[in-house]
Order: C-alpha cells, then structure tokens, then sequence
C-alpha cells in the first residue's frame, strides 16, 4: 500500500494497488466586470496523467456545438454578458453511487487553493492562485475502481460491481476520519481492543490506532494467561524468576495499551468537536436537511492539529472532483480551501461551444473574532471558444447551531459574480465581487472529467481594510 503524508503525518487514501493522498501544505484584489486577457495559467499544461484513456472520449461529436439559432453574440471583451447560445452536447454523466468517492492520476497540489494567514504583527491576509500561490494541503488522490481505498484510517471499500462503492472504515499513525452527515457518522468496532467478543462495543469514527491496540490487547491477555499458568501451583514449583518477567511484560504492554486508548480518545474527541461545529448538513427544528447536496463530509484530525473537512462528492452528484476545507497549524495556514478531482486534459478541452454549469460552494466569512458558515448555489457559463467563463453564486445562506438544530439565514449581500478566462493551461482565473460591493478578490478553478464534464474551484475576497474575508471551495457538473 502507498503511503501518505501531511506535512510530517501520513494521510489520505491509500489503495491495495495503489492510492495515495499526499499532504504538502498553499489574495485579495478588486473586482471587475470584464477580465484582464492575461489570466494566469496553470503550470499543470494538460500532460496531467489524470484523465488518461479518457480522451477517446473527448471526440468531435462530443465538443460539438449544437447549430445555433439565432447569430452568435458572446464575446470576449464582455465575458459578463455570457449566454449558453451554442451548448455542446449535454455531459449525461450517471448519478454516482452514495458511497462513491474521487480518484486521479494527476498531481493536487496545484490545484486551485486558497488559504488564510496571518503576517508578523497578527494580521490576516491571503494566498492563492493569483497572488503569493502556495502549495495545496493535499497532493494526490490515486487508486483504482475495486481497489480498498485507505483514508489514513477511513476504508472505502470499491467493491460492488459497477465498481465506486465506498464504505468508511479505517488506518495511518496518530489519526481518525468519520464520515458525518444528518443522521450521524461513522463508528468502529472496538470491542476487540477492550478484550470483548466482537461487536459488544463501538466507538466514534476509525483511528490509525485501531489494529494496532487490539494486537497489544491479545499480547497482553496471552501473557496474562501465562502468568495464571505460571502462578498455578498445581502445575508445578513456581519460577519466581519467570513470573517476574512476565509481570514486567505485562507493566509494559498495559502501559502502551493505556497510551494508544488515551491518544485515540482524544483525536474522537476532537473529530466529534470539530463535525458537531458543522451545521449547514445538520437537520433542523423541523427534521429537515438545508439541501441534500451539502449532506455528508469526511472529517480527519491529526494529532499535530491539522484538520480536513472533505466534501463528499456522492451528496452532490459528482463524480470526477471536490474540494477540501483545512486547517494546518504547523503550516501557518489558519484556514484554507483546496480544489480536488480527475482533471480535463488541457488539449481534450472543446475548441468551441458553450456550456452551463451549476453546483453549490461552502464557505467562511472570517473576521477576527468569528468564523461564520455560508453555502451557496453556484451558475457557471462557459465559452470554450473565447476561454472565458460567466460566474455567479446565489441563495446565499448562514448557518448557525441553536440546541443541536440548524438555523439558516439568508443574506443576499454575499452572493457574488464576476469573470475568468484561461490561456495555455486548465486553470482559469479572474476576479469577483459582493452584491453590496463591499468584498472583492479571487476566483480560480479548473475543468474535471472527460468532455469537461465538472469544474471545481475556490474563491478568496475581502473588505478594503482586510478585515473580513470570505473563503471557500466549489464544484459543478455541466447541465
């Protein structure tokens, strides 16, 4: 099995043949309605190994806009005024399976990224893309359809055989992944590590200590078993010297046993903190979920504070990307987004035609005392021929805990718009602004899938003192 790495711990996603999800740790501006021709490229030049043997899919059929009926009229000085007028064939891609998950060839780490700092004196600024790029948290996310795909302690087992099945379980040093949604979240079998029968105790989410404490529990029952045996005087003269060594064994092995079930009780306890503080896919007075698209995330904590909260793309309807939120202590990263998936090989993109897509975005509004949750719904239209895209969210929503039960409040003033475009590579970037005006910044995202089939992306913009930002990551799959 592969292993993975963040920053100093193994993380994501091994598989049986291979699998790996490597961790290596990545700004404002002004808004404007028409964007700059000089978007910056991505380095990742579409010789990514992500979508290899797809590209018999991308064929002239495919990319081909339908006859249009009435006189073209986009064009690239006002990406703004996109319209969807010569739409290529729709994606019909299939519903993906609840338990699906993710997988890619290609390289994450420069994937769109955004990320929340802090400078000398305290003060918030951001990274991404665009201005200062650092590196995404996440490197890689590769395995097979039917392989046991590994997250650091999470298992998603790909084993039906339409292939994409998942079912979280778990294990990787000094970690725990759950999978939380509405009604509830992933919990392992620990009967064995207490020395029970199988099944007579659970507990929250799967540990990369698991299989390691329940070895130590059998040691130590058998070297208990031999101390009886020894101590037994029916059996014979004791061996004061033996029963000695043995009790010394069994000092030291109660001693690791008692260690790895504190450490592990502690990373539950921050992962069960950490999903009870996610509130836009708790249910609400009523018993009723926001919308089942942001229904289901994977979270992961490490013991060096590092956190993942992962979308699941299955609750979406994704099937070739995501995005990931963070945090990353060791690595200054206060908070931060990061796009994921099966990239479009840059060469395969359409020549021409135009597209609609739509998603959902999750998000911060950061200030310096509050951390505030937002979804969103997310409308992309693209021009492949002028290489320019349309970007708007809407149904802009916070989202609060009140007694366990979400509260959702709209507020119109953060749905956002503006414009990117791309030039030599599959990243396009540009620039977006608040309704009300007040918050301008960022937007980067790339094609996944064959025939362009999703994109996802993150976004980062601030007030004019840099005082308040918002931060997030979003997906859509074309219409």
């Amino acid at each position: 099995m592969s292993n993975i790495q963040t920053k100093l711990k193994t993380i994501v996603f091994t598989a049986v043949s291979a699998a790996i999800l490597s961790a290596c740790g990545g700004g404002g501006g002004g808004g404007s309605s028409a964007l700059s021709t000089g978007a910056t490229p991505t380095n990742n030049t579409g010789n990514s190994a992500g979508n290899n043997g797809n590209s018999a899919n991308n064929n002239s059929n495919a990319n081909t806009p339908k006859a249009p009926s009435t006189t073209l009229t986009n064009s690239a000085d006002k990406l703004a005024e996109l319209t969807d007028e010569a739409p290529i064939d729709p994606a019909n891609v299939t519903q993906p399976l609840h338990t699906h998950f993710i997988s890619s060839k290609g390289a994450q780490q420069s994937n769109p990224n955004v990320q929340i700092r802090r400078d000398a004196a305290g003060k918030m600024f951001q990274t991404d893309n665009q201005d200062r790029n650092q590196n995404g948290l996440i490197s890689s996310i590769d395995f097979n359809s039917n392989d046991e795909v590994k997250m650091d302690g999470v298992v998603l087992l790909n084993k039906t055989p339409e292939g994409s099945a998942t079912q979280p379980t778990w294990a990787s040093p000094s970690s725990l992944i759950a999978k939380v949604y509405s009604k509830g979240n992933t919990q392992t079998d620990v009967s064995e590590q207490k020395g029970k029968e199988k099944n007579t105790e659970f507990a929250y989410g799967k540990s990369t200590l698991d299989d390691s404490i329940v070895e130590i529990s059998k040691k130590l029952k058998a070297e208990q078993e031999k101390l009886e045996k020894e101590e037994n005087p029916e059996a014979g003269p004791v061996n004061n010297k033996k029963v000695t060594e043995i009790k010394a064994k069994i000092e030291e092995l109660n001693t690791l046993h008692a260690k790895n079930l504190e450490v592990r009780a502690k990373l539950a306890e921050m992962n069960e903190k950490a999903s009870k503080d996610l509130a836009y896919f708790r249910p609400d007075q009523d018993g009723l979920v926001f919308d089942k698209q942001f229904d289901g995330v994977y979270v992961i904590n490490f013991d060096d504070g590092t956190q993942i909260v992962l979308h699941d793309p299955s609750a979406a309807g994704w099937t070739y990307q995501t995005f990931a939120h963070y945090t990353d202590p060791k690595g200054h990263v206060y908070q931060g987004y990061q796009s994921l998936g099966d990239e479009t090989v840059f060469t395969t993109l359409p020549a021409k035609g135009t597209a609609t897509y739509k998603g959902i975005s999750t998000a911060y509004v950061v200030t310096d005392n509050n951390n505030r949750q937002l979804t969103s719904n997310v409308m992309a239209i693209v021009d492949f021929g002028l290489k320019g895209v349309r970007f708007e969210t809407s149904n802009s929503h916070f989202h609060t805990l009140e007694n366990g039960k979400r509260v959702s409040k709209a507020d119109k003033n953060y749905d956002f718009k503006g414009t990117a475009s791309w030039k030599d590579g599959n990243l396009f970037s540009g620039k977006v602004s608040t309704a009300d005006d007040k918050l301008s910044g960022n937007l980067n995202g790339k094609f996944y899938g064959p025939n362009a089939a999703e994109i996802g992306g993150t976004y980062g913009l601030k007030n004019k003192d840099a005082t308040e930002h918002l931060i997030g990551g979003y997906g859509a799959k074309r219409q």
